[in-house]
C-alpha cells in the first residue's frame, strides 16, 4: 500500500525485500493447474506494480515466463506464490523432513509471537493436498506481513547459493530435533 505520493517505500518493504528473488530465478508456483512446469521470475511490469514503483514502493508481485514456452506469461503473481527450486548441489543432500503436522505448529507459533493477540488458524490439506497450509486470521496484519512470517519454511530466500528452507526445531519425546520443513504452498486467507 501507498501512502500519498511520497519517495519512501511503504512500511512493509523490509520484511517484504528479503523475500524477494532476482530476475531469472528458476520457480514452481502454487496455483500452477499443472504442478510441474517451471518459470522464471521477472518484476511485474502491470500499471498497479509499475504506478507502485514510480512513487518508491517495490513491486509486491512477479510476472512469471514459462521456460519451456508454451504457455503465455502469467502477470501480477504474489511474491509467496513463487517458490524457489532447490539448486543442483541441494537435490542430493541428506535431509530429516518434518511432518505437514510439525510444520503447521512450528508456523502457528511463529506468528503468534510476531503477531501477539490476532487468533492465526493454520490447517493442513488432506490426500494429495496434504503438504499445503492455508492460514487465516481476522483484523490485525495483511498479507504480506504475514507471508514474510511464513515464506521462509517455503524456501530460503536469503542465501542465494541455498534455496531450501531452513530448518526448524521439533521437539518430540522432551527431546529437540532439527528437521527441515515440509510444505508445498502456504495459502494466505485474511478474512
Amino acid at each position: 500500500m501507498i501512502t500519498g505520493c511520497t519517495a519512501t517505500p511503504y512500511p512493509l518493504s523490509a520484511g517484504y525485500m528479503t523475500l524477494r528473488l532476482p530476475a531469472g530465478t528458476r520457480v514452481r508456483y502454487a496455483g500452477d493447474a499443472v504442478g510441474i512446469r517451471t518459470w522464471a521470475v521477472q518484476p511485474c511490469t502491470c500499471p498497479k506494480c509499475m504506478s507502485a514503483i514510480v512513487h518508491g514502493a517495490p513491486a509486491s508481485h512477479y510476472e512469471l515466463h514459462p521456460l519451456d514456452g508454451d504457455a503465455t506469461p502469467i502477470i501480477h503473481v504474489l511474491h509467496t506464490a513463487a517458490i524457489p527450486l532447490p539448486r543442483p548441489n541441494e537435490i542430493y543432500d541428506y535431509r530429516v523432513w518434518a511432518t505437514p503436522k510439525a510444520t503447521a505448529a512450528h508456523l502457528r507459533h511463529e506468528l503468534r509471537r510476531a503477531f501477539p493477540g490476532v487468533p492465526f488458524k493454520v490447517r493442513r490439506g488432506r490426500g494429495v493436498k496434504r503438504r499445503q497450509l492455508t492460514v487465516r486470521w481476522r483484523g490485525g496484519p495483511d498479507a504480506t506481513e504475514v507471508g514474510a512470517v511464513a515464506a521462509p519454511l517455503l524456501a530460503d530466500y536469503t542465501n542465494p547459493d541455498r534455496r531450501l528452507p531452513r530448518m526448524i526445531t521439533v521437539t518430540r519425546g522432551g527431546i529437540p530435533h532439527f528437521e527441515t520443513p515440509t510444505a508445498d504452498a502456504i495459502h494466505l486467507n485474511r478474512r
